[in-house]
């Protein structure tokens, strides 16, 4: 695959991607039963919301910081990275350093225990449902960590050896 073909296949993953995380935030994600009578659908921006209007600071800023910024900062930095293929190999390595950070505390994890923690905090007074906006934000999360390891790859971090 040509440089040229490998910057085009990476920039329409990226656009798909970014297209699957707008879905994911605004689709619906989960539905709560309380009971027979109460149901709540909550797409995952709303369910943020949902804890700013509810006082869970702590909670909304955790959630809203692993959910939405990270992703995005990480959006921001691969499409950075691959406008700057075949130019400064400085800037492209900068790059690649902050994005194996971002890497790290990937909104993966988080989420997956952030819908541990609401499972088990909802135990057995209510139930949970999942919805389209799930799948769309886990195809987002999938084709970020594909960009990733396709941008990264070729690019080796060790400490430097003394002699």
């Amino acid at each position: 695959m040509t440089i040229y073909k490998r910057i085009h296949s990476d920039k329409n993953i990226w656009i798909v991607s970014c297209i699957c995380f707008i879905a994911g935030i605004l689709l619906p994600m989960f539905t709560f039963s309380k009971f027979v009578f109460f149901n709540d659908t909550f797409s995952l921006l709303g369910g943020i919301l949902h804890l700013l209007k509810e006082g869970e600071f702590f909670l909304f800023l955790v959630v809203f910081g692993f959910s939405i910024v990270g992703p995005l900062y990480k959006l921001k930095l691969i499409r950075d990275l691959i406008s700057q293929k075949e130019k400064d190999k400085e800037v492209q390595i900068k790059l690649i350093k902050k994005l194996a950070i971002v890497g790290k505390w990937s909104m993966a994890d988080v989420f997956v225990i952030a819908i541990l923690v609401a499972t088990v905090k909802l135990g057995m007074l209510a139930s949970v449902s999942v919805h389209i906006g799930i799948v769309f934000f886990g195809i987002a999360v999938l084709l970020s960590m594909v960009l990733v390891q396709r941008q990264m790859s070729g690019y080796e971090f060790r400490p430097k050896e003394e002699t």
